[in-house]
């Protein structure tokens, strides 16, 4: 009996075929649908780039054992990020639904590490963000709980409004090496103080998840803070140590007159 050579395929033959389907729909769906899903959490991003690491087996089940991702420009609610360089493991993600056109999500937590730089340009940009004026204003109440702080910005700036619900009205940031300052007008409802309250102090990282305050000193001109001898030391604030989250780990944090650049991991959640 004389047998055509397509006659019929074998399992095996059904098996590779499904596979290499398999591994087109990957290809072409999945890195557009994380670039989607990356656009739609920032309100810009240039250069974006994206490497997905794994086996299709493993892909069209929902995990993804590694992904790189490189971008420049980028805009996340309001922070502007000059350039990022990030890379994640162990994700699981709902691909069935991906590959069926939904949006893709998140089903855990999993870290990622990398690189963040921010130039002095992008702090003046990103300060008036809802996000990070929310951390600024959570740092200031934080220093204040400090016994003797009150009494010293007294001491320096008079009678200020610096109630619990006091905001800080037109902060600005200045970079220097390992230095950084703030200034801001002091705000409670419709009262701001005539004159801004400005310190600069250098930064340490302590155990991962730790800012520390390294000779904090009440500045003339935030341009001061470029010089560590200039300004009055506020002895309050020597050695005060800041919480970042269980969430974050800092390897490093350099800051520069014309940049900060972090290195370290965080926990990404769903």
């Amino acid at each position: 009996m004389h047998v055509e050579e397509d006659a019929e395929e074998t399992g095996d033959d059904r098996t590779a075929r499904k596979k290499g389907q398999g591994s087109r729909i990957i290809g072409r769906v999945l890195p557009a649908a994380v670039k989607i899903w990356l656009r739609s959490q920032v309100e810009q991003v240039e250069a974006l780039s994206i490497a997905l690491e794994g086996r299709d087996r493993d892909i069209i089940s929902g995990y993804l054992p590694g992904v790189s991702i490189s971008a420049r420009s980028a805009i996340y609610k309001g922070i502007y990020i000059s350039e990022l360089n990030l890379s994640a493991e162990d994700i699981r993600i709902n691909i069935g639904q991906v590959i069926r056109g939904q949006p893709l999500r998140l089903l855990r937590v999993f870290p990622v590490r990398g690189k963040v730089v921010l130039s002095a340009d992008d702090l003046k940009a990103s300060v008036g963000s809802a996000l990070l004026g929310e951390g600024l204003n959570n740092f200031w109440r934080s220093l204040m709980q400090v016994r003797s702080l009150p009494a010293s910005v007294e001491a320096r700036y008079g009678k200020l409004p610096l109630q619990a619900n006091m905001t800080l009205h037109n902060a600005q940031i200045h970079l220097a090496t390992q230095r950084l300052g703030l200034s801001f007008y002091p705000q409670v409802a419709e009262q701001t103080s005539p004159n801004p309250v400005i310190l600069g102090t250098g930064l340490s990282v302590i155990d991962g998840s730790w800012l520390r305050l390294d000779s904090p000193r009440w500045l003339q001109t935030l341009a001061d803070v470029a010089d560590i001898a200039k300004g009055e030391p506020v002895e309050a604030l020597e050695g005060f140590q800041w919480s970042l989250g269980a969430d974050t780990q800092l390897s490093e944090l350099c800051l520069r007159s014309e940049a900060l650049i972090c290195r370290g991991q965080i926990a990404v959640r769903p």
